[in-house]
């Protein structure tokens, strides 16, 4: 059994809200309602920051596999 780890589900089982994490991101609460919805991506600077926010690896916002 495969479970997908999101920025939503880290977000919520940390009790955060959209807001605060826009905040911590340094970007709108727009935007990152757009790229948590997966409208937009995030940049790598923002993954970075998500990562240290829940104390995950980087890795984790990744699938095994990448299309190029």
């Amino acid at each position: 059994m495969n479970i997908k780890i999101t920025p939503k589900g880290l977000r919520v089982s940390n009790d955060l809200t959209q807001e605060e994490v826009a905040e911590k991101l340094g970007i709108s609460l727009t935007q990152y309602r757009r790229k948590e919805n997966g409208k937009v991506r995030f940049y790598a600077d923002e993954i970075y920051k998500l990562s240290q926010l829940y104390s995950v690896p980087v890795t984790i916002f990744f699938d095994k596999e990448v299309s190029l």
